[in-house]
């Protein structure tokens, strides 16, 4: 077959509010196209169809994932480059999808069979315009995921303003401060515990096919120091056992769950 584009278009963040340590970022999440991007080449591969040569990432950032780190980045770009994939970045976002393939804003366009496209990731229509929202629609708070104004209203996850990029992992940390902060309103947990210092860290698991998985662990997006990645059938059993506890119990994963998935990765190898 023809080539394969696979990438993601620019995302809108909202400016009102926004923390000073927080960077602007120009994609919303950028693990979803490196997972789809090697676990597609793996199967292609398998079938007999081609393989990593056929694929070309895109990104309208200086860097795919930037949130994860110069250094994890390079890595990334390392391994990819030497399997065969194609990379463009700097396309400052999308402009038209065509029969052809893509057309990016900075003129340049992608000849593609297919295109597999991430778009900007939107806030629902209902939180936009609200007092507690910024000019995006995504909603205000401070480190405590408070509203500064209403601080009776919580949000986190992908709601939240503060939640860039848009990851799970974060959701997950978010909702952790939010359970702490409705146990102190209830007497259930004093303040000193609940108002604990915090920063949000970068944690990702994406297939690569063949039963193996990657795993970046980051938080100099934020102002940190750590950057880890990891490859292997290590990581792709923590994810297999994520997706099953995830479904199983509803969306309720303990919050020993990051710690312990954290620790394995990096210092176990199989």
């Amino acid at each position: 077959g023809g080539p394969i584009a696979v990438g993601s278009d620019r995302f809108e963040q909202g400016r009102k509010g926004k923390p000073d340590w927080l960077p602007i970022a120009l994609a919303a999440c950028e693990g979803p196209p490196v997972e789809v991007s090697l676990s597609l080449a793996h199967w292609l591969e398998e079938h007999g169809k081609g393989g990593a040569k056929n694929i070309i990432i895109f990104t309208p950032a200086e860097l795919i994932a930037e949130d994860a780190g110069e250094e994890v980045v390079r890595q990334l770009l390392d391994a990819a480059s030497k399997m065969g994939f194609g990379y463009m970045n700097k396309t400052e976002g999308i402009r038209r999808l065509t029969a052809e393939g893509v057309e990016f804003r900075d003129g340049r366009k992608l000849e593609a069979e297919i295109s597999i496209v991430f778009p900007n990731w939107k806030p629902h229509d209902f939180l936009k315009g609200l007092p507690i929202s910024d000019e995006v629609g995504f909603i205000i708070t401070d480190m405590r995921m408070r509203n500064p104004d209403h601080p009776e209203i919580f949000a986190c996850g992908d709601a939240a303003a503060i939640t860039v990029p848009k990851l799970g992992a974060i959701g997950h940390q978010e909702t952790e401060i939010v359970g702490k902060q409705i146990a102190k309103d209830v007497g259930k947990l004093p303040a000193e515990k609940a108002d604990e210092p915090w920063m949000p860290e970068v944690i990702c698991i994406g297939d690569m096919g063949g039963g193996k998985a990657f795993y970046i662990h980051s938080n100099v997006w934020f102002g940190g120091d750590t950057q880890v990645l990891k490859m292997g059938r290590l990581p792709y059993a923590q994810k297999v056992l994520y997706k099953e506890v995830f479904f199983r119990n509803h969306g309720k994963i303990a919050n020993g769950g990051l710690p312990v998935a954290k620790w394995t990765a990096e210092h176990l190898e199989i």
